[in-house]
Order: C-alpha cells, then sequence, then structure tokens
C-alpha cells in the first residue's frame, strides 16, 4: 500500500512507520518535527520505500498532494498530546488537533485514500463513571485535549458519510514504551523511567491509588495496522490491554526492575486527570483481531532498558 502518516517521526508514529516499512508499504511521513526526532526514523532512513516531508497538518500545501498524488490510505497520528499544556493553551491546542484534523481529512479526499485511521484518546471519556470502559460510553471530555479529540472524531464520521471515505477512530489509551519523552501525555511510565536512572525519588501527583490502562506501543502498532486493512463494522475502537494499574502499584513495579528504592513524593493532583481508567477491548478483539501480546512488566523492562542505553 501507498500510506501518508502525519507525526510519523513522533514516539508511536515513528514504530508504526518502522513495521510498516518491513512490511513492504510505500509511506509518506508529515511531521513538522516541533516533539517528533529524525533519529526515531533512523532506522527506516535510507529505506527507498520512505518519504520524509518536513510540514505542519495545518497548512498541507498543493504541491505536496501533486507530488503525492494518490494514497491508499492516512494515518493521522499529528497532535499536540500534552493535557497540561491544552488546559493552558486550549487555542493552540484546538488548532493543531482539530483544525489539523480537518487538514488532514481534506487531503485524504484529495488523494482518494479509502480509509483514515485516526488517532484518538481516551481522554474523550473523561470521567469514566462504569468499568471497563466500552466504546458506547458517553463522551463528556474534561480536558481541551479531550475535547478536540471527540470533536476530531465527529469531523471523521462526517467526512465518511459526506466523501465516500472510510474512517476509524482509535482511542489509545496510556500507551508507552521506547521513544517517549518524559513530560509527554500519558508519560508517566517515561518520567519515572528517567527519575530512576538518575536516582531522584519518583513523584505522584494524587495519592496512587488513581489507576490508568498501560498498552506497550507495539501493541499499539499492531492494532493501527489491523484498522488500516481489515473489514470491519464498527468505526471506534478502544486500544489498551485492558488491565487496570494504580500509580503506586506501578512505582513499585519499576523501582523493582531498576533495583532501587528512591521513594516516592505525593503532590496534589493536576487538573484534567481522570482519576481511574481501564478499557473493554472485547469489540477490538472481535473486529480487528486485536491481542495486546506484551506484558506490563515486560513493557517496562523494554522501556526502562532503552532509557538506560540513552544515557
Amino acid at each position: 500500500m501507498r500510506l501518508l502518516v502525519t507525526g510519523g517521526a513522533g514516539f508511536i508514529g515513528s514504530h508504526l512507520v518502522d513495521r510498516l516499512i518491513a512490511d513492504g508499504h510505500d509511506v509518506c511521513v508529515l511531521d513538522n518535527f516541533s516533539t517528533g526526532k529524525m533519529k526515531n526514523l533512523s532506522r527506516v532512513i535510507e529505506s527507498e520505500n520512505l518519504t520524509l516531508v518536513r510540514a505542519d497538518v495545518r497548512l498541507i500545501r498543493g504541491s505536496l498532494l501533486r507530488r503525492l498524488k494518490r494514497v491508499d490510505g492516512v494515518c493521522h497520528l499529528a497532535a499536540l498530546t500534552d493535557v497540561q499544556e491544552s488546559i493552558k493553551n486550549p487555542i493552540l491546542t484546538s488548532d493543531i488537533n482539530l483544525i489539523g484534523t480537518l487538514r488532514v481529512l481534506e487531503a485524504a479526499r484529495k488523494l482518494k485514500a479509502k480509509r483514515v485511521v485516526f488517532a484518538s484518546s481516551a481522554a474523550v471519556y473523561g470521567m469514566i463513571k462504569q468499568f471497563p470502559v466500552r466504546e458506547d460510553a458517553s463522551t463528556a471530555p474534561i480536558s481541551p485535549y479531550g475535547a478536540s479529540k471527540a470533536a476530531s472524531e465527529l469531523y471523521c464520521r462526517s467526512f465518511e458519510e459526506n466523501c465516500g471515505i472510510q474512517t476509524v477512530s482509535l482511542r489509545y489509551f496510556n500507551v508507552y514504551g521506547p521513544r517517549q519523552l518524559p513530560g509527554q501525555y500519558s508519560g508517566v511510565i517515561s518520567i519515572f523511567a528517567s527519575r530512576l536512572i538518575r536516582r531522584q525519588p519518583l513523584r505522584i501527583f494524587g495519592d496512587g491509588t488513581q489507576s490508568r490502562d498501560f498498552v506497550y506501543v507495539n501493541d499499539v502498532v499492531d492494532a493501527t495496522i489491523r484498522a488500516l486493512q481489515r473489514t470491519f463494522q464498527s468505526r471506534v475502537f478502544n486500544i489498551a490491554s485492558g488491565t487496570e494499574t494504580t500509580i503506586q502499584e506501578l512505582a513499585e513495579t519499576m523501582q523493582g526492575i531498576v533495583g532501587r528504592r528512591l521513594g516516592v513524593k505525593f503532590l496534589p493532583s493536576r487538573l484534567g486527570d481522570p482519576y481511574r481508567g481501564v478499557a473493554d477491548i472485547t469489540k477490538a478483539r472481535r473486529e480487528l483481531g486485536f491481542n495486546p501480546r506484551t506484558s506490563l512488566r515486560d513493557g517496562l523492562s523494554a522501556t526502562i532498558q532503552w532509557y538506560q542505553n540513552k544515557q
């Protein structure tokens, strides 16, 4: 297939591009490198199947569309992903995440793409009331970031109805793994890993009983490729491990892996952070054939090893 991947030099995007190139697809990566890194693409940068374009999703030039002419599919991962930054700067968040998505959808129409896979987020649910949360739960985002993702899902559906492009929104839960920068949204694992390696005590916002559904990046890539290729009925899927882990449990597990007990400092809870999160992934299993294979401990070990090798 010939594919366009926005945000392809970022954390999740670069892992996706690695896999797509390895599978023999022609991939055009569009990234403005505000958070993406060229070194993330070091494994594939010399591939004749890779085209790299430095550009912003809010300004996809006609010259690029004429150059590409046509693509089979689009994976839209480019976004401002920091919840706290979205609270500080909601206008910029909307501009990048919502207007950017509209620009990508319009580009997909002009490129005659058959399918657009949109990287949505568990943040669309807001304060979840029933657990594990299913895709038919109400969406009530509590951050501008979550609101931008929820609105983008609606625009994806509208383009499908009016332009004939198949669209699917993947609600990623707490993705982690190598290449994730400390400080990014859902990056508690990368932050913990970085502090442990520097022999600094861990910091938890809240009392540590809040929970998340952590899913390893390779499993997320697998789900995204399946959403590109498979035939299915639904248009929204939870992409997660289906396992609930408290932040206190996470801290203890990671300290055990590195063999250092550096203590934990508890800080006030942050605005826009849901208390609890765990997904029902039944629909993704059934329709996408999605089956997360990486245990939390194995994924944490691989992630910590990557951070240690960076030192």
